[in-house]
């Protein structure tokens, strides 16, 4: 009858320290499922914001083609300005990038 019980013992012992592991891991998995939750959130929210981002932006820039078509079929002047200001705006970015590169070399 001893030896019964003490292999209870040991039985319920075994029973109590896996029970106590398995109660660990669950509320480790708890944790990690809530931050992931929480995480899954966050990045919700942001791509919202790009996407409201991108909407501006596109509205933005259908504009400025609004306006650039409006004025290429308004008259001989505007188209003048235009290719100027398509000149200037090639220049620039030429100065930029040989500023760039030549900025690179030098590192």
């Amino acid at each position: 009858m001893r030896n019964n019980r003490a292999a209870e013992d040991i039985i319920d012992a075994q029973n109590r320290e896996r029970q106590e592991r398995l109660a660990s891991k669950s509320s480790f998995l708890k944790s990690l499922a809530f931050d992931i939750e929480s995480e899954a959130k966050d990045h919700n929210r942001l791509l919202d914001n790009v996407d409201g981002d991108f909407d501006s932006t596109g509205n933005f820039l259908s504009g400025t083609l609004n306006r650039v078509n409006h004025m290429l079929g308004s008259g001989r002047n505007n188209r003048k300005i235009m290719c100027y200001i398509a000149g200037g705006v090639v220049v620039f970015i030429t100065i930029i990038y040989m500023l760039s590169s030549k900025l690179r070399s030098a590192d």
